[in-house]
């Protein structure tokens, strides 16, 4: 109590142990009676539900970037989620179906349950997310609309309902539909955000005509950057595609990440958004850059912590960005594989080679990942993750070494 009077006199930033502190008691608050322990190693919550846990990441940093009138909002919202955790859908198709709703999530969300479910059950654990694609980094699952919060239905329909994904996910595309009012605003010059703030912004992109009705230039050009933010303009409106692509930068910093991608529909269908503009190409790539940052630094959080509690030996290599230096903004991934260590490398653009001499000093030299992967294939096995990883076998020979071009 001491320490916390002395952290509102100071102004002190909140700590993530006293963040975890108000969550269980806003839980309790809104009648979760069971279990809840706080990891601090892990920064989350186990509640006793057959090894069920809740992670505060994204709790602790929607409420540290909320204004001072909202914080108690995104708190309760998240014990409310907490609670929920322990409610079963209803038993009955008919009965559940006016709350069901479609949500979009980034893979590295579904990666994250598995792996946690690895700790308990081994490598065997299958990846069994029942989901639809969407795009290469994202996908479409069913979902609870309750009055207070969202519950993921990643093991899809309950068996007692009687339906499919696809009837489901049909039903709660209807669901949508039907409270979407027109709510776009013009952020930029030809650029609209979707404003309906109900957690079902980034989903609406599953109903083409909506995007459609919004004032745009040509087809609708769209991208969901975070949970929260859908952005649309038109393919004829370069610059509005262009503004898209910057503010999704800082959408990024700040939000629970979806996808880096911009698409666009042919038909009804999504699709990707094909440009042959070089510089936003590169604005493109670097926003993918930017996004499989995090995603590869959670996992290695993660797999670490796997491999500390089974006692492996497997360096975990980071996956890390570098601006290249004539000025152009572009962005590229390196990780290192050094000589006599067992490694589980991300997939870089770049891989720099790292040889132990015999006086202690280290030769380095860099080469592009694909003509490593070409030349030198046989040594890299795909590793069970998502984003991708493989299991170093070995390390190149000198003659598999000479046939490649080493990069300044």
């Amino acid at each position: 109590m001491f320490g916390t009077l002395i952290d509102k006199l100071f102004n002190r930033p909140l700590t993530e142990e006293a963040f975890a502190q108000k969550v269980i008691k806003a839980a309790r608050q809104v009648g979760f009676s069971g279990p809840l322990v706080y990891v601090p190693t892990e920064f989350r919550l186990d509640h006793g539900d057959g090894g069920g846990f809740f992670n505060l990441h994204n709790a602790f940093r929607d409420y540290q970037n909320a204004e001072k009138s909202r914080k108690a909002d995104v708190l309760n919202g998240y014990a409310s989620t907490l609670l929920n955790y322990r409610n079963n859908a209803p038993e009955q198709f008919e009965e559940v179906r006016p709350l069901l709703r479609p949500v979009i999530r980034n893979l590295a969300m579904l990666e994250e349950v598995r792996l946690y479910k690895v700790r308990t059950d081994g490598w065997d654990t299958p990846r069994n997310a029942v989901h639809r694609p969407l795009g290469k980094d994202c996908v479409i699952l069913l979902a609870v609309d309750y009055p207070e919060t969202t519950s993921t239905l990643t093991d899809g329909p309950k068996e007692s309902w009687g339906v499919s994904l696809d009837e489901a996910l049909a039903a709660a595309q209807s669901n949508l539909r039907e409270t979407t009012p027109d709510a776009f605003e013009e952020i930029v010059p030809g650029l609209y955000l979707g404003r309906w703030n109900d957690s079902y912004d980034t989903s609406r992109v599953l109903l083409p005509d909506v995007l459609q009705r919004a004032p745009i230039k040509g087809r609708p050009v769209f991208m969901i950057p975070t949970r929260d933010v859908l952005m649309v303009t038109g393919d004829k409106d370069e610059d509005g595609i262009r503004h898209m692509v910057e503010v999704c930068f800082k959408a990024m910093e700040n939000g629970r990440v979806v996808s880096s991608q911009v698409y666009t529909y042919e038909g009804q269908r999504i699709v990707p958004f094909v440009t042959h503009d070089e510089a936003l190409l590169a604005r493109m790539a670097s926003l993918e850059h930017m996004l499989l940052e995090g995603n590869y630094r959670s996992q290695k959080e993660q797999l670490d912590t796997i491999h500390a509690e089974q006692n492996t030996e497997l360096f975990v290599a980071t996956y890390t960005l570098f601006e290249l230096t004539d000025g152009s903004g572009k962005t590229f991934s390196v990780c290192s594989w050094t000589e006599t260590v067992d490694t589980l490398l991300p997939k870089t653009d770049r891989v720099a080679l790292v040889q132990l001499q015999s006086d202690s000093s280290a030769k380095t030299q860099l080469f592009a990942w694909d003509e490593l992967e070409a030349k030198a294939g046989e040594l890299l096995q795909p590793f069970n993750t998502y984003p991708p990883r493989y299991r170093t076998l070995g390390f190149p020979t000198a003659e598999q070494l000479s046939q490649m071009t080493r990069l300044d």
